[in-house]
């Protein structure tokens, strides 16, 4: 594993990471995000990747992009994360799809690696969260800040 400090990997990395603070933010005080600021972070998102180049690796691109509709989908469907917590997955699956800070040889497995690390933080963290905290059943925690702590952690690490 090799660090790459390249424009479009800093610019991928901030990007998303400005939009999961402002979306865990949103996701602590309401307990929802507006479709229109992930609609925003969509567009802000795709403008990056194609101004620094990094869709160039589109089979990373697209390993992460089937994973995370895979697991969302049928996470959402369990009732297990919300809507928010799926769109605000796909666009970290877009925009920065594997471990931005490091070059590795497989993208399959870097994808692999990147959206199984965060998702795995997400869902933990959120159940530890439920336990330890709230004592209704029917409330539901914030899943996007443990999705920012995955994300933080699966890239800096």
């Amino acid at each position: 594993m090799v660090l790459d400090l390249s424009v479009a990997a800093i610019a991928s990395f901030l990007t998303v990471t400005s939009l999961l603070v402002i979306y865990s933010i949103l996701d602590i005080r309401q307990r929802r995000v507006p479709n229109e600021y992930i609609a925003v972070g969509g567009v802000v998102g795709c403008v990056v990747i194609l101004l620094t180049g990094h869709i160039a690796n589109l089979v990373l691109h697209v390993t992460a992009l089937v994973i995370v509709f895979a697991m969302g989908y049928t996470l959402f469907r369990m009732r297990s994360i919300g809507g928010a917590d799926v769109k605000s997955l796909f666009l970290v699956a877009l925009i920065s799809p594997g471990i931005e800070l490091r070059v590795l040889n497989i993208p399959v497995l870097e994808a692999v690696i990147g959206v199984g690390g965060e998702l795995m933080v997400m869902l933990l963290g959120g159940y530890l969260y439920w336990r330890l905290k709230i004592n209704d059943e029917n409330a539901t925690p914030p899943l996007i800040p443990f999705l920012l702590l995955g994300y933080l952690a699966i890239q800096l690490i």
